[in-house]
């Protein structure tokens, strides 16, 4: 044998070790889930707790499990499958580092990234659980895997068992009845914690569901709106108590507006306003609009539409709270001094801007390395007076749907809740607990608020299936000029009622 080749037999061999050790350590992760069968997100107060005993512990085991909560996982009600030995394949996006939106199928290796590691681990889980293996699903855009998938169902083929595309996309796609309803897929339930809340109430008609988002989605926490604010600025500007406004529900659109609006710092020392100037405040350059724009709105209080019991739709942006929102934010994006050159999370790291709107998954992907420190708060509210905060995940992140010419939803069904079950016990743990709040936050606080932003996550059927036309792309529009914000929606309005007329009517042909 070769020198070559007795390197290249090592390394197999190697290889073949890693997934094996990684293997067993991730059935023994699993071991926890399968012990019964969890509860559902209506019953989450006395969740199934489990330890593994050691027949003798040492005393520094019996302090530490003293020290430590035992861990709380819920199993999926996914029963004992054999699937033979058959392939799955999803169609996925492999593009987006900076929506997380690749990180939601498979990891081709352990690299050491606690995040990629964990979701390694779940695919060698679902192979051995189901006895499958997992295709390498990834394919370039978002645009070419909605292009894949309706010619598949145009030829009748079953090339690919469920899709992992982007949300406008995906909502877009199935009004087109290329998707099945999920509500008939096997051990899809609803109501475990690893899907939103109250989709079924929220995000269904006539008991029909053909997208969804779940926990095996972490683009779906990546993408999730927050504000952000440069704490070395607010430090040196005398801004303090920005986590107690938000822990007492005081976070407003007033408050950041009075906050920020007189801020604005001569960078360069030219005595002219440029982009390289630090603002008190931005949107970016394009000001309020798409999913951004939508977060502010849902933040606000405010939905698109509400949908009757006779299928008629109310158009919420046509009414009066939807204008004096319009008024608020109108009067935050144009405020002096408060637009720069840069988008999100960059305009912090180069100190252009105080405060700005970024995602979640902006801070893992861009601030690992920022040498500075920033701080993590919800979106604003309309006012004290609103119950709770609210936000939306841009719809850029990944949703899950199941294409009409599915071979087996059995296997799909199976794969997806298993799937979902297990990123909510061990993926999106690791990504929330350790590479956002521990690795990239800057503080406790920062932390804490990570929290009540993904708790404060909004669904509904509005948004959900907005596609590439529904009020999402016209907010830009609405928000242009000064008291425009009426005549402009009225423009739009029959068209936009069109739009949800003919989604409602999918579900029901």
């Amino acid at each position: 044998m070769t020198g070559n080749a007795c390197v290249n037999r090592l390394g197999k061999d190697m290889n073949a070790m890693k997934k094996a050790l990684s293997l067993l350590l991730a059935l023994l992760m699993l071991l926890p889930v399968c012990a019964a069968c969890g509860e559902s997100k209506e019953n989450t107060d006395t969740p199934d707790n489990t330890a593994a005993a050691d027949a003798s512990p040492s005393p520094a085991a019996e302090t530490a499990a003293e020290e430590e909560p035992e861990e709380t996982v819920l199993k999926d009600c996914v029963p004992e499958l054999n699937f033979n030995g058959a392939t799955v394949t999803m169609a996925g996006q492999g593009t987006g580092d900076a929506g997380n939106n690749n990180l939601d199928m498979t990891v081709e290796e352990l690299s050491g990234d606690v995040v990629r590691d964990a979701i390694y681990q779940r695919t060698l889980v679902m192979e051995e659980r189901f006895n499958v293996t997992v295709a390498e699903p990834l394919m370039a855009d978002y645009t070419t895997i909605s292009n894949a998938v309706k010619s598949m169902v145009k030829a009748g083929d079953s090339t690919y068992d469920f899709v992992v595309n982007q949300l406008a996309q995906t909502s877009a796609d199935v009004v087109g009845g290329n998707a099945m309803n999920l509500s008939e897929i096997p051990y899809l339930d609803f109501n475990m914690r690893w899907y939103p809340a109250n989709v079924m109430e929220s995000a269904s008609l006539d008991g029909k569901l053909f997208l969804i988002v779940s926990d095996m989605c972490l683009s779906y926490v990546g993408q999730t709106w927050s504000m952000c604010f440069n704490k070395d600025l607010t430090t040196d500007l005398g801004i303090d108590g920005l986590y107690d406004l938000a822990r007492e529900g005081e976070w407003t659109i007033d408050k950041l507006k009075s906050i920020t609006q007189d801020i604005y710092i001569d960078v360069n020392g030219d005595g002219e306003r440029s982009a390289d100037d630090c603002y008190g405040f931005t949107m970016g350059d394009s000001g309020i609009s798409g999913c951004m724009g939508a977060a502010f709105l849902y933040g606000a209080g405010l939905h698109y539409l509400k949908i009757n019991e006779d299928y008629t739709i109310d158009h919420l942006l046509n009414s009066e709270f939807a204008q004096a929102v319009c008024q608020k934010f109108y009067d935050l994006n144009h405020q002096t001094g408060s637009s720069t050159g840069e988008r999100g999370i960059n305009a912090i790291m180069k100190r252009t801007a105080v405060f700005t709107p970024a995602q979640l998954g902006h801070y893992y992907v861009f601030a690992r390395d920022f040498d500075g420190t920033f701080g993590v708060l919800p979106m604003p509210k309309f006012d004290a007076a609103q119950e709770r905060y609210a936000t939306l995940c841009d719809a850029g992140c990944n949703c899950i749907s199941v294409p009409i010419t599915c071979r087996d939803p059995e296997l799909t069904g199976a794969m997806i809740e298993a799937m979902s079950a297990y990123s909510a016990n061990y993926v999106n743990p690791v990504y929330v607990d350790i590479a956002l709040q521990t690795k990239v936050a800057r503080d406790e606080e920062s932390a804490e608020m990570m929290e009540i932003v993904l708790d404060s996550r909004v669904m509904d059927f509005g948004y959900l299936y907005c596609g590439w036309n529904g009020w999402t792309w016209t907010i830009k529009d609405l928000f242009k000029d000064p008291g425009t914000y009426m005549s402009t929606l009225q423009k739009n309005l029959k068209v936009q009622n069109k739009t949800y007329e003919k989604i409602i009517k999918e579900f029901f042909e």
